[in-house]
């Protein structure tokens, strides 16, 4: 849908009104013209005894009468058009400096901007709405952050003194083979809730716009360099590349897509068998992970969501795609799954 402005889509009905409202009252000027003023000049004629002209009083009447109304109406209008077409330009500016500045405006800046002070009454009390709202949500990202930063180290530090713990505990030659069992099942809950800690304050360094060192990168370089540790998480599964295009380069964060590429050969490696295969390829701009598995479509609608599974019996803590889509977001690539001849298929647009 075609959009105008607010003194176009004005002047456009102001139009449309006009000729209506002449249209309408043509009927009425032509019987007032012809039942007064032409039966008027009739009558003095009449009664003067003039000899009838050649003329038509009634016709030559009616026309410059309708000339005189058209020529009004025109320089009405056209008043009006230019008054509608150049007074708005001074009067909207406020507004227009207002939407800039708020359309340029990010939180994690944690600076508001400052509005272009206006006479009119309306665009004041929408800069002040704007100024309050903005303030309140800067401080609010201000504390939501500190809290992300200070939970996560205040929880990652004591499950590190368990886990130390465990360890001597495990070390113990006095444990019974069922205290040993319990006590690898605490530790093995430990770890999990370690790394779920660990990948809920990526996901919210993420969101919250915290990776802002930025650098080019070199895609091929960067999953050649990743393979040796790569091949350790695959666990036995051959990991092949296909690399067509080794001049790719993007701006970004490194930490983040090396988060990414193992993010999605951990998802690859858990949803594959002990003698499958993972093919990493690079063509063009785009980066996919295939992998084979006895698991038939995933639900593209769902798998990129924070702890979702596609079983009950699938590892890891759900978290691994949507920090994959979470990523992709923060650096507008674009990220799609596709199930196709018993593959699974994930495919990043740089």
């Amino acid at each position: 849908m075609k959009q105008k402005t607010l003194a176009n889509l004005l002047m456009s009905r102001f139009t449309i009104f006009m000729v209506t409202i002449l249209l309408m009252a043509a009927p009425l000027f032509y019987f007032i013209i012809t039942h007064y003023y032409a039966e008027d000049l009739i009558r003095v004629q009449a009664m003067a005894h003039i000899p009838k002209p050649r003329l038509d009083f009634q016709l030559d009447t009616v026309v410059g009468l309708v000339i005189q109304i058209l020529s009004m109406v025109m320089i009405l209008g056209m008043s009006i058009f230019l008054i509608m077409r150049f007074v708005p330009v001074k009067l909207w500016r406020p507004f227009y400096d207002t939407l800039h500045k708020i359309s340029h405006f990010k939180v994690e800046d944690g600076s508001v901007p400052e509005f272009e002070t206006s006479n009119v009454k309306e665009f004041a009390e929408l800069n002040t709405t704007l100024k309050r709202i903005l303030s309140q949500n800067v401080q609010s990202y201000k504390v939501q952050k500190q809290f992300t930063e200070n939970a996560s180290h205040e929880l990652q530090t004591p499950l590190a003194i368990v886990q130390s713990k465990l360890d001597l505990l495990l070390q113990d030659k006095d444990l019974t083979q069922e205290q040993a069992t319990l006590m690898q099942d605490i530790y093995h809950e430990i770890s999990r809730m370690s790394k779920l800690n660990r990948n809920l304050l990526l996901l919210a360094k993420i969101e919250n716009a915290q990776y802002k060192l930025n650098e080019k990168v070199n895609i091929a370089e960067k999953i050649q360099s990743l393979i040796p540790s790569l091949e350790l998480l695959a666990d036995g599964i051959i990991i092949r590349l296909q690399i067509k295009n080794d001049k790719l380069t993007v701006d970004c964060n490194e930490v983040l897509l090396e988060s990414l590429i193992s993010n999605l050969v951990v998802n690859a490696v858990r949803h594959n068998y002990s003698d499958g295969e993972i093919v990493i390829s690079l063509e063009n701009s785009t980066l996919t992970v295939t992998n084979t598995s006895k698991e038939r479509s995933l639900d593209s609608t769902h798998i990129f969501e924070r702890f979702y599974r596609s079983s009950l019996t699938q590892k890891g803590n759900g978290l691994g795609l949507a920090i994959v889509k979470s990523i992709c977001d923060y650096n507008h690539w674009t990220i799609n799954y596709f199930y196709e001849k018993g593959l699974h298929n994930f495919s990043v647009r740089f």
